[in-house]
């Protein structure tokens, strides 16, 4: 299954950003597993996007809760499930 995570900042940037290597260093680990797919900061710098791909939302929110942001209360995450139906290009290519 595919999904969309808008993660929405619950506190100011700069506590933001003091976390931001590890949860980095998550998203790292987690798209080694072919987890997640793409991710980025939102502009301007509310929160974040991940593409992600995982057996079921329950998986998911599992890994999302493991999230170094998440854990520190930085951030929640929106879970958006998708199944597309028109695909023009692979993410890689983006």
């Amino acid at each position: 299954m595919l999904f969309v995570v808008l993660m929405h900042y619950t506190r100011p940037l700069s506590k933001v950003d003091g976390v931001r290597a590890e949860h980095l260093v998550h998203l790292e680990g987690l798209a080694a597993q072919g987890t997640v797919l793409a991710w980025a900061r939102r502009d301007p710098a509310t929160g974040g996007v991940l593409v992600v791909a995982a057996p079921d939302r329950a998986a998911l929110a599992r890994a999302l809760a493991l999230d170094p942001y998440v854990k520190a209360g930085l951030a929640t995450p929106e879970i958006v499930e998708f199944s597309p139906q028109n695909v023009r290009m692979s993410l890689g290519g983006a």
